[in-house]
């Protein structure tokens, strides 16, 4: 290391100041020669640009000699996985399943670019060859029925000691793809998606919205033959005897309602009031008081119950609802010539369409009512309602898995790593659903948090040692982290 000054053109050694054979040694000589640099300059009384002692702080100096590695993901990582682990997951002893599951939560994506981000944001580096080899252990291992277990386990241990009540909906999940094959089929799209190939998903969850069954049937299966297999493989898993089913109308067949009551199972369904037979319509209409939370109850057979109930905030809604109808079928009628798909307001006539007023009038009737069918006759009318009414927690877990888990659209092909996918998904899906009833707080509101906090590394090239520090901690981060027993320092 030698300091040079330049003569008629030439340079000229004006300090020899030693020869550097590690690299501190190299960062040490560079500090003397600027050091030295700025003596000279002083004791001339030049003022450079290039003056270290207007330029940079000692600080800044020090800050110069290290390497800053890329930040990293590791505050919602650990944060999860430490529930990943309470939830008794690591019973699978699989690290890169544990990983895809976490991914999902933290940065759900396909799985290609799940690979990148565990690299990126992880330094956690798997090929996709043994990205997809996990998946297909996990189909050919079990990992669901596993899961399953363990998630059973773990809410009667710790959420619902009786489960009694069980919410049970079916959703569709489409395909990017013109290819249809055994299990995926165009069929019914609840995501607006018909000439889509899709797969139909079966989910029951507890009172608390919490995951405790999946399945995966072919998209053309209807959903209500999707019912009686499911709640019978639970009843027989764990012994559920004297389960109460929740499920909506489109459940609704005597074949399955005639089952769950032959297997000494009660339900609370949905009821299409505008199927009713014309003699229990007609009651119905004129003997519910169309005053705010009035209901009545009806016998249907021996042992089964229909309740009505009524909404002041329905029928508004109702009204609403179908005067939009109406007017969306009288343009129709003006516009013929764009008529497309079936509208509910409309009946063929001849060669033409003319307005239902047969079923405008049915509506009107049946605005502000709504029908719950159930043999659980020794419950209350409030109490059929309040719990039907939970059954929009299952919902919600399917939004859940849409849409903060984007679980759709499905790019795999293969039935195993559809089935593994979903997988991944199933176990996320208890893991944040656990997580937001322990914090009462949303997933997305959780990992906004989260999100705030990085892993800065910072390593001494000269020594090799490396420091792990949390950028800053807010004291809503810091809760959390505290929640999963995270030291944060």
């Amino acid at each position: 290391m030698q300091v040079l000054e330049k003569v008629d053109g030439k340079n000229r050694v004006v300090k020899h100041l030693g020869t550097a054979r590690t690299l501190l040694e190299l960062i040490q000589l560079k500090q003397r020669a600027a050091d030295y640099l700025d003596q000279i300059r002083i004791k001339k009384g030049v003022v450079s640009l290039f003056d270290t002692r207007y330029t940079k702080t000692e600080f800044e100096r020090y800050l110069d000699t290290l390497i800053f590695h890329p930040v990293r993901e590791t505050p919602g990582y650990e944060f999860f996985s430490h529930f990943y682990r309470y939830l008794g997951f690591t019973r699978l002893n699989d690290e890169v399943f544990k990983d895809l599951v976490l991914a999902r939560i933290l940065y759900p994506a396909s799985k290609a670019a799940t690979q990148e981000w565990l690299e990126e944001k992880l330094q956690k580096e798997y090929s996709l060859t043994e990205i997809y080899r996990c998946m297909q252990k996990a189909f050919a291992a079990g990992y669901r029925e596993t899961l399953e277990e363990l998630v059973f386990k773990f809410a009667t241990a710790n959420l619902t000691p009786d489960i009694s009540v069980l919410f049970f909906d079916v959703t569709t999940l489409y395909y990017e793809s013109a290819h249809p094959d055994e299990l995926r089929q165009p069929g019914f799209s609840k995501d607006g998606k018909p000439n889509q190939p899709q797969i139909v998903v079966t989910l029951a969850v507890t009172t608390q919205g919490f995951p405790l069954h999946l399945r995966v049937f072919s998209g053309n299966k209807f959903e209500g033959h999707t019912f009686l297999p499911c709640i019978k493989e639970l009843v027989g898993q764990h012994g559920l005897n004297k389960l109460v089913v929740v499920a909506d109308a489109a459940m609704l067949s005597a074949t399955n309602l005639e089952a769950l009551e032959v297997n000494h199972l009660k339900f609370i369904v949905g009821a299409r009031l505008g199927n009713l037979p014309r003699n229990l319509f007609t009651q119905v209409v004129t003997n519910t008081p169309k005053a705010d939370g009035a209901t009545v109850r009806f016998n249907l057979s021996p042992g089964r119950i229909l309740i009505v109930s009524y909404s002041q905030k329905r029928a508004y809604k109702d009204k609403s609802d179908r005067e939009k109808q109406i007017a969306r079928a009288n343009w129709i009628l003006a516009n013929p010539s764009v008529i497309a798909g079936r509208y509910k307001y409309l009946k063929r006539q001849g060669q033409g369409l003319s307005l239902n007023t047969e079923q405008i009038e049915k509506g009107r009737l049946l605005e502000g009512l709504k029908g719950y069918v159930s043999n659980a006759c020794e419950f209350s009318d409030t109490e059929i309602i309040d719990k039907y009414s939970q059954l929009w927690m299952v919902e919600r877990a399917f939004r859940m898995s849409k849409s903060d888990l984007k679980a759709r659209p499905v790019f795999h092909a293969l039935r195993n790593k559809i089935e593994a996918h979903l997988t991944i998904v199933f176990a996320a899906l208890a893991i944040i659903r656990y997580v937001e009833i322990l914090t009462n707080r949303s997933i997305a509101h959780l990992i906004k948090i989260l999100d705030r906090v990085k892993e800065v590394v910072i390593e001494d090239p000269a020594t090799g040692e490396i420091v792990k520090k949390y950028s800053e901690v807010t004291e809503e981060s810091r809760n959390l982290f505290n929640l999963a027993k995270i030291k944060i320092g």
